[in-house]
């Protein structure tokens, strides 16, 4: 029997009775980041790591959101649920679904190179891995993270540039 079965909500652990990233609204979600592909509005109750939890706050409102820091285990229903450093964004997780000797590990995006400020990513032991990552499809030619830096360094310097040449009008 699968761990994680595919349903017209989303990936559903049958056992835990827990979504994760659900399409629609569900009792239980577990979110893996705080991206609108893969945290909707419209659940009764979300799971997610802490360093999310202000991010899914601001998207979603005032919903229920539990957080829980890397490595926390919690456990329902007699699986074993925690979340490791996916590295995409702030806060991004793989979810670590342990049940009777069986684990899996479901990630949304992630990157494997340390941007220095979105976690780096763990690689977790697993039985099998589910992955929903749209930036890793072949269509996307990325530049190495140290040219992007060098190209986001270059263009603070032109705007500070510019701003200290420029007569800039008070707000008040």
């Amino acid at each position: 029997m699968a761990l994680i079965d595919f349903t017209s909500n989303g990936l559903y652990c049958r056992a835990g009775d827990f979504y994760i990233d659900p399409w629609k609204p569900v009792h239980k979600a577990i979110i893996t980041h705080a991206h609108s592909d893969h945290a909707r509005w419209g659940s009764d109750r979300y799971l997610c790591h802490t360093a999310s939890l202000p991010l899914l706050k601001l998207r979603l409102g005032d919903v229920p959101i539990d957080a829980v820091q890397w490595n926390e285990a919690i456990h329902t229903n007699g699986v074993k649920v925690s979340l490791h450093p996916a590295g995409h964004i702030i806060g991004s997780s793989q979810i670590r679904i342990e049940y009777n000797n069986e684990v899996w590990v479901v990630s949304g995006d992630y990157k494997t190179e340390d941007d220095g400020i979105s976690g780096i990513f763990e690689p977790v032991k697993c039985n099998a891995f589910i992955t929903e990552s749209t930036c890793g499809l072949p269509i996307y030619k990325w530049k190495s993270q140290e040219e992007i830096f060098q190209n986001i360094r270059e263009w603070i310097s032109v705007n500070e540039s510019y701003l200290s040449n420029t007569a800039v009008p008070a707000l008040l």
